[in-house]
């Protein structure tokens, strides 16, 4: 079979802006630009197979879904942390501070941030990361 090209059909190539790409991570909607991208540009003679399109589509599901789960992890584990660090009010910690300093004193507040994560604070006005406490002493109550 000879086969020729079609006159005035100019061939397109991808393509994907650097915004994209722009925070070094890829996101499911970037994958899917890049399958239909693929999908036009393929060769009409040699076109992609019903099995590894549904794989395609199947794995950026699958990213999706992991996506999420990460997401509800970083929450639920960050709400541990909190309800850990509420607990520690009124007891004796020792770790490392936020400064990298060893640290110590007794815990008076809790404090919670996207940029410090949950922290203790003493008396002394230090902050301990809560992954960072070392010893936890319980303050003997005197009346």
């Amino acid at each position: 079979m000879n086969v020729q090209a079609l006159a005035g059909v100019a061939q397109t190539q991808p393509t994907v802006t650097a915004s994209a790409f722009s925070n070094g991570q890829l996101e499911s909607g970037d994958f899917l630009t890049l399958m239909i991208q693929s999908l036009v540009n393929q060769d009409p003679l040699d076109p992609v197979k019903n099995e590894e399109l549904l794989a395609q589509v199947s794995q950026i599901k699958n990213m999706e879904t992991l996506a999420k789960l990460d997401q509800t992890l970083g929450k639920m584990t960050f709400e541990q942390q909190l309800a850990t660090a509420g607990s520690l009010i009124g007891c004796s910690v020792k770790g490392i501070s936020t400064a990298g300093e060893n640290a110590e004193g007794v815990v008076v507040k809790v404090a919670a941030s996207n940029a410090k994560g949950v922290t203790l604070v003493t008396d002394l006005g230090q902050e301990i990361p809560v992954d960072k406490v070392t010893q936890i002493e319980e303050v003997p109550f005197v009346w």
